[in-house]
Formats: structure tokens, C-alpha cells, sequence
């Protein structure tokens, strides 16, 4: 008989890092800019609250380090950052300050 596998499975991780924003309502763009800060992976999902994509699309839609995609969800936004790769001929500034 196989060994048996129990339903909560903590062995495995995740494929990528999950950042839950959804308490945030004030702020958020500057909450995930200070989450990503901190990110060593290079693509990371952040869960928000429902309806919040066009504070997001408007606060990350000019560049920056990191391509943003919403994906499919239930009950939540789910916003996934990918890092773009570094490249020394363009320089984009965005952080907190510009907010």
C-alpha cells in the first residue's frame, strides 16, 4: 500500500512568494512598493482587495522594475509582478517618493 498523503502537505513551497494586501485599502501602492522592496524572487503574487486594479494599473503602469498582470480570481484581486531584467541604458525611478 502507497504511503498515504495527508491533505495539508507542507513539504512543498509554493512556486512563488504570495503577499497578502487585502486589509489595505489607504496607501496600497506604496504598501506593495515597500513588499517588493523586500522580494528576492523574480516574480511574486500579491492578493488584494476585489475592484482595486485601477489604483494599481495607474500607479505601476509607467515602468518601473516590475511588469504587472492581473490574473484570474475569486473574491480578491490577485496582481502578479515580474521583474523585468536590468537594463543600464534606461533609468526608471519609482518609489514612494513620487506618491
Amino acid at each position: 500500500m502507497p504511503p498515504r498523503q495527508d491533505a495539508q502537505d507542507t513539504s512543498r513551497t509554493p512556486e512563488r512568494p504570495i503577499i497578502d494586501l487585502r486589509e489595505v485599502c489607504c496607501g496600497l501602492v506604496p504598501a506593495i512598493l515597500n513588499e517588493l522592496a523586500a522580494v528576492q524572487d523574480d516574480e511574486v503574487d500579491v492578493l488584494l482587495r476585489a475592484g482595486m486594479e485601477t489604483e494599481i494599473i495607474s500607479g505601476f503602469g509607467s515602468g518601473g522594475q516590475w511588469q504587472l498582470c492581473f490574473q484570474p480570481s475569486f473574491g480578491h484581486g490577485l496582481a502578479r509582478f515580474t521583474r523585468r531584467k536590468a537594463n543600464a541604458d534606461i533609468k526608471v525611478r519609482l518609489d514612494t517618493l513620487d506618491y
